[in-house]
């Protein structure tokens, strides 16, 4: 009887601890996310910047503690396409702050999709709902739901101010 191959599953997400890399670990992160799908662990301690993490190529940052369910949603969303920011490392970069960057007591956290995020990034970058939808592969009517939920989680009522929230929690560079 013939063997038969499993179908490529395609890549596999890895995951590694960034107290763990040895040497110079911006080099070795770069070195790492150039071979694959990397879903980077932050100690509880850490002075890094996740949105430069995900700048160097991490899929996903997370941190010690999050538990499985976190690490499902970056899996999932990693190997969707998009990045993900757990719930703990968003706190460190967005959320409303109270002056001084730091998020203000009883600011309500904001979570996003992965497909909320690229839009979202789509539409700070000027695009058309319609072209968002071509870009994305959705329909229009798919964008214009994303963009009628992101108005809503982050407080904004155009476009406009949606950019700017966008910025303020670390989703664009200003």
């Amino acid at each position: 009887m013939p063997t038969v191959d499993p179908p490529d599953a395609g890549p596999t997400p890895v995951v590694v601890r960034w107290d763990r890399l040895s040497g110079e670990r911006w080099p070795e992160l770069a070195a790492l996310t150039a071979d694959g799908l990397v879903l980077l662990v932050l100690p509880r301690a850490t002075t890094v910047d996740p949105l430069a993490l995900l700048a160097a190529g991490a899929r996903a940052v997370l941190r010690d503690g999050d538990g499985v369910d976190e690490l499902e949603l970056a899996r999932s969303a990693v190997l969707t396409g998009g990045s993900y920011l757990s719930r703990s490392v968003a706190t460190l970069v967005g959320g409303r702050t109270d002056g001084g960057g730091r998020a203000a007591p009883g600011a309500p956290e904001v979570s996003l999709g992965p497909r909320e995020v690229e839009t979202l990034r789509c539409i700070a970058q000027g695009l058309t709902h319609r072209q968002v939808a071509h870009r994305l592969g959705v329909t229009e009517q798919t964008v214009n739901t994303y963009a009628k939920r992101l108005r809503r989680k982050l407080g904004a009522a155009n476009k406009a101010e949606l950019t700017r929230r966008a910025v303020e929690l670390g989703y664009l560079s200003a």
